[in-house]
């Protein structure tokens, strides 16, 4: 048979040279379309499922498995940050890298960046009022924070590339460890949202807490510092001092480069949009 995409000879029922599968016109029968379109969904929730499974469990193997060639059976480091990130921010009201605008002007660290005084001159130039620019800036705020998460990924690229570059791996498999990083991140912020900040602000009704925000960023960097150390164990295979540094620093300064990224899309949105 020839194959209808490459028109290689070939008598297996997938062509060698592309992969495209023999045609029968039996394929076009209403049945075989919702059955393929039925497979088609299954096979992809099972591959999600399967692949998150191992991110969570097994740190590290994933991009172990990934850079030493064992693809097949997951789904590709991209497309699973893609995908988490949908569910992330379709099944969460507030996350961490959003904030309102209201405390930009009325919390530190962020007032020490003159941000009232900046929303004052932006009112100003707009002839706009408070209420009618907060509207706006949280709706460029919930977009923008969905659209640049993905700069995590190169930045901890660098940053797995510069604390492991003696090991000297090549610069995309310190960018797949970032993926699968900023992943596991985007799933760690999810179960929080519904564990810890979701009840606290049914309980207690409140929109800030400050005993809860420390509460909060002791229990992550807790969380982050314990996977890395694992994962970093698993895919760099570094000695065991060297790796409780390493995974204790990035889990420390991890809420420092989330405000460095939240004062990135204020000044974004306050210049740009």
């Amino acid at each position: 048979m020839v194959c209808k995409s490459c028109e290689n000879d070939h008598q297996e029922n997938y062509c060698p040279e592309c992969g495209e599968k023999a045609f029968n016109i039996k394929q076009l029968s209403l049945k075989h379309f919702i059955e393929e379109t039925f497979e088609g969904f299954i096979h992809f929730d099972n591959k999600l499922f399967r692949t998150i499974k191992i991110l969570i469990t097994k740190p590290g193997q994933l991009s172990l498995d990934h850079t030493e060639g064992r693809r097949v059976k997951y789904m590709k480091p991209v497309q699973l940050f893609l995908v988490v990130n949908l569910i992330f921010f379709f099944l969460t009201a507030s996350n961490i890298f959003s904030l309102r605008l209201q405390n930009y002007i009325s919390y530190k660290p962020f007032t020490n960046y003159n941000t009232r005084q900046l929303v004052k001159h932006k009112l100003a130039k707009s002839q706009l009022s408070l209420a009618e620019y907060e509207q706006l800036f949280n709706e460029k705020m919930t977009s923008n924070s969905k659209e640049f998460i993905f700069i995590f990924i190169p930045f901890y690229g660098l940053v797995f590339f510069l604390l492991f570059f003696w090991r000297k791996r090549f610069f995309t498999e310190h960018l797949v460890f970032a993926v699968h990083f900023t992943t596991f991140i985007l799933i760690l912020v999810l179960v929080e949202f519904y564990v810890l900040s979701l009840p606290f602000n049914l309980i207690f009704r409140k929109d800030y807490s400050q005993s809860f925000d420390n509460f909060y960023a002791i229990f992550t960097t807790i969380c982050i510092s314990v996977y890395l150390f694992f994962a970093m164990r698993k895919f760099y295979k570094a000695n065991i001092y060297w790796t409780i540094i390493t995974a204790v620093a990035t889990g420390y300064y991890f809420f420092t480069f989330i405000q460095y990224y939240r004062m990135l899309l204020f000044f974004k949105i306050l210049y740009l949009n």
